[in-house]
């Protein structure tokens, strides 16, 4: 009887082992005055259709050289479009300073939940959110987070628990 052993070797996903696509390099090129990636997070980009148009869009994580490096990641849709969710920009409870982040991902289900709040500020209970696009995932890996996500219109931040 023969016994084979596969050995899977993995690579970083940072720094040049993950190379932005060239289309995306030049867009951020237009911002680097302001940002520069942020390889705290891995992989430091995404590329999915966020908005919906049917045209590869990417999300870069980034630092914000003009606000003490804040974190934070920057979308740049298919139709020349760009939003900022962090990076000194507040957004939802996530805050303006994504350094908090240590788990990042696409999120690509039809339907998730969301936090609802009282108007304290306590906790009212959640809400089913339907998806039609995939949305980004950044949480505390010891606690909450919730989904950056384009819902037509404008990227909304949806919260979710721990």
């Amino acid at each position: 009887m023969r016994v084979f052993i596969f050995l899977l070797i993995l690579l970083p996903v940072n720094g040049l082992a993950q190379e932005l696509p060239e289309w995306a390099r030049q867009r951020l090129k237009a911002h680097e005055n302001i940002f520069e990636v942020n390889n705290d997070f891995n992989p430091i980009f995404y590329v999915a259709d966020f908005d919906g148009d049917d045209i590869p869009d990417i999300a870069i994580a980034v630092k914000n050289k003009l606000r003490d490096n804040m974190s934070g990641i920057i979308f740049y849709l298919g139709n020349e479009t760009y939003f900022l969710a962090g990076g000194a920009n507040g957004f939802g409870n996530a805050g303006g300073d994504f350094s908090w982040v240590d788990e990042w991902k696409i999120f690509d289900k039809e339907k998730t939940y969301q936090i609802t709040f009282k108007e304290n500020g306590d906790i009212e209970g959640d809400e089913e959110v339907l998806l039609n696009n995939p949305a980004i995932s950044i949480r505390q890996t010891e606690g909450s987070g919730g989904l950056i996500y384009f819902n037509g219109e404008k990227f909304i931040w949806i919260h979710q628990g721990g």
